[in-house]
């Protein structure tokens, strides 16, 4: 995918994206310089699921919070739970490749207010069955091995205790070259004051298409008389 769209298709996708955040409360807009913090998850307690190949693993988060994953063959699932609370429900992002995992990395986004949104890589791997075997250094025969990796935004509503977090954007690293960035525009113009829905995360793969639906809500916000977060800057 090349990452360029028409005017019409900007539009459109804006809209999309804009839909698939949910009921958003303009109340609790931060007011302070978004900053992160940077938490590793290894070495975690972890247990097997009786009678499945499924492991489950509990970490420690940032302050009060608590991590979770679900791993099997395939792919992982997280989870958050806030000072004690039910633990949400896992999520796996919707990687296109055969198996996944999660980076040990999970950036946390803050203000003066507290801590508002997650960022965590999600890696998957998997044969690229368009590619012709016999032009590649893999055995005689197989695929060759590709990769992709998504950037999870989730957001964290602790005053919400029966949803404590949910996802909120992903972003394709594959085809927007400064992915991290992008990322943290996206989670602190739209993590604080959101409210969790079942809605599913939008999926962004081109940089306009974030500038753009970042453009729209700040001029709903402008014509609603209600100040916009401070973000990071492009």
């Amino acid at each position: 995918m090349s990452g360029q769209f028409t005017g019409d298709d900007i539009m459109l996708r804006t809209a999309l994206a804009l839909a698939a955040l949910g009921a958003y409360s303009t109340s609790a807009l931060a007011q302070s310089e978004p900053s992160s913090a940077y938490v590793q998850i290894d070495a975690c307690p972890s247990y097997q699921l009786e009678g499945e190949p499924v492991w489950e693993s509990a970490c420690p988060g940032y302050e009060n919070w608590s991590v979770f994953f679900r791993a099997s063959e395939h792919g992982s699932g997280i989870s958050y739970a806030f000072n004690g609370s039910e633990r949400t429900d896992f999520y796996r992002p919707p990687a296109q490749l055969l198996f996944g995992n999660f980076h040990n990395t999970i950036e946390w986004r803050m203000d003066a207010e507290g801590v508002y949104a997650t960022i965590h890589r999600y890696i998957s791997e998997g044969p690229n069955m368009d590619a012709d075997p016999n032009e590649t250094e893999e055995p005689a025969g197989e695929p060759p091995m590709q990769r992709q990796d998504l950037l999870l935004i989730t957001a964290l509503t602790p005053d919400d205790y029966q949803t404590v977090a949910c996802p909120l954007y992903v972003v394709d690293t594959s085809t927007i070259r400064d992915a991290n960035n992008a990322a943290r525009i996206l989670a602190d113009t739209f993590a604080p004051g959101h409210q969790c829905d079942d809605s599913e995360p939008y999926v962004f793969t081109a940089m306009d298409e974030i500038y753009a639906t970042v453009e729209a809500f700040d001029m709903q916000q402008e014509a609603a008389g209600q100040a916009t977060p401070p973000k990071s800057k492009p």
